[in-house]
């Protein structure tokens, strides 16, 4: 399948759930600074969630940057992906209305860890050449040891939110510092990606 197809599709599934989480804050009842105290939860479980939804993109992006083909199988991971993206909007909503329950942060964290699951599926149902380029082979090592960390820890944080719900915005927290910090591939990949594209013919 068109990689392009793919990527178009994938973004804007991604831009529809940013929109679906906007729309989920509600106007509040009150007016003046007083009235910011009401929807503040909403707020910030808005900002985190956007941050969630953002670094999530970021990776996809950059793994499908690295794939030549789209298999049949990376095709169905890909819509695993997408389908635990889509369940953030609601386990946004959740958190907002009740952020003291534990539904809402066991559905962000479980959404985390199943993105990542996914994720891994999807590495693995596609090869890049990229990936044959001594020096990305331990920028790609660290990348999937980062997402099995990521699986497991997430996993564990949705569990534990019906203990505390902290624990499990901790583990979507989590997700995004770790995004923040992965140091970007070596310079190697952009002298490959240059080289290709030298080696490509004129259209």
């Amino acid at each position: 399948m068109n990689k392009n197809r793919v990527e178009l599709f994938s973004d804007g599934v991604f831009a529809i759930v940013l929109t679906l989480l906007v729309l989920n804050l509600k106007v509040p009842a009150s007016h003046g600074l007083s009235s910011l105290l009401d929807v503040t939860p909403a707020l910030i479980v808005h900002a985190a969630t956007f941050c969630l939804v953002g670094v999530m993109w970021v990776g996809h992006h950059g793994a499908l940057a690295r794939v030549d083909r789209i298999t049949h199988r990376a095709l169905l991971f890909n819509l695993l992906i997408l389908f635990w993206v889509t369940l953030l909007p609601f386990a946004a909503e959740n958190a907002a209305d009740r952020p003291l329950e534990p539904l809402g942060p066991s559905l962000l964290s479980f959404s985390c860890g199943a993105f990542f699951l996914s994720y891994l599926g999807f590495r693995f149902s596609v090869h890049s050449t990229i990936d044959d380029v001594p020096e990305m082979r331990r920028w790609k090592q660290v990348r999937v040891t980062m997402a099995v960390v990521m699986v497991v820890g997430n996993f564990a944080c949705a569990v534990l939110a019906w203990v505390s719900p902290w624990i499990g915005y901790g583990g979507a927290l989590a997700t995004v510092l770790l995004f923040l910090l992965v140091r970007s591939p070596p310079e190697s990949e952009e002298k490959f990606r240059e080289a290709r594209a030298r080696e490509m013919p004129a259209a």
